[in-house]
């Protein structure tokens, strides 16, 4: 092999290397934005249950059928949705 055609190689090897360091910065960024995406709908979905136990709870359902349907203990309903007066 001649010193010329290693030479090619490596600058092949070297500008497929930066390329890909391209890529792989602007999948991480396309990844972090979607995590923050993920979280805020994550949240969304909290408040939502949350709103839906509360109204439960206000108009009379038992505390355990509420955790029941939601898949939480009594305690955490209690907690997101305390029986007062919500008039």
């Amino acid at each position: 092999m001649s010193k010329n055609h290693i030479l090619n190689a490596i600058e092949s090897i070297a500008k497929a290397h930066k390329e890909l360091e391209t890529v792989v910065s602007s999948h991480g960024k396309i990844i972090e934005s979607q995590g923050k995406d993920i979280a805020a709908l994550e949240q969304k979905v909290m408040e939502l249950r949350n709103s839906a136990m509360q109204a439960e709870v206000a108009n009379g359902v038992p505390t355990k059928a509420v955790a029941e349907k939601y898949g939480i203990t009594a305690a955490r309903v209690s907690q997101i949705a305390p029986r007062k007066n919500y008039n």
